[in-house]
């Protein structure tokens, strides 16, 4: 009899295993879908660019908020001239991290003149997410661009820079 109770409590200790396994698999399995929906609804890069001096950066563009908040998450790299454009609505005071990241990034911060104020270079992953910086400009910006760490040093890119963007007008803030 008390093997009968024990083979009983493991089987519905397996059964439950089974269930919270399946359960916590559909739910990676969601989260999964929806980086790669977020992906593929990000911008087109033949047609938006960045000028920064003589470079020509084209541009992935992250202009709702889901996009926003997932920016280069997840993707495992970014072409060696390619960027990321955060345009807003309006100028204000904005924090990024490197949170989900999986390669290092230099962050460029442009005001509403169209002038880089602030540039953060070779900012790396984060690993523990409580412990996750938070990088921000020490005055107002109206697009944050992203690009691979060290692009902004070997182009000579510097705070004071003029920038001027070529953005569909569909996907204008």
């Amino acid at each position: 009899m008390l093997e009968y109770k024990l083979l009983k409590h493991t089987f519905k200790i397996v059964i439950l295993l089974c269930f919270f396994s399946s359960a916590f698999l559909l739910i990676a399995y969601s989260y999964n879908d929806q980086k790669v929906s977020a992906q593929k609804a990000l911008g087109n890069t033949t047609s938006n660019f960045v000028k920064i001096k003589n470079l020509i950066i084209p541009v992935d563009l992250a202009i709702t908020p889901d996009q926003q908040a997932m920016g280069l998450s997840f993707r495992n790299s970014l072409n060696a001239s390619q960027g990321m454009l955060f345009p807003f609505h309006t100028p204000g005071d904005y924090s990024f991290w490197m949170k989900d990241m999986k390669f290092p990034l230099d962050i460029i911060w442009i005001n509403s003149e169209n002038n880089i104020v602030h540039i953060e270079k070779n900012l790396q992953p984060c690993v523990f997410i409580l412990l996750c910086p938070s990088y921000s400009p020490h005055s107002t910006s109206k697009y944050v661009l992203e690009v691979n760490s060290n692009y902004t040093t070997k182009n000579n890119i510097t705070v004071g820079d003029r920038v001027s963007f070529n953005i569909s007008n569909s996907t204008k803030p």
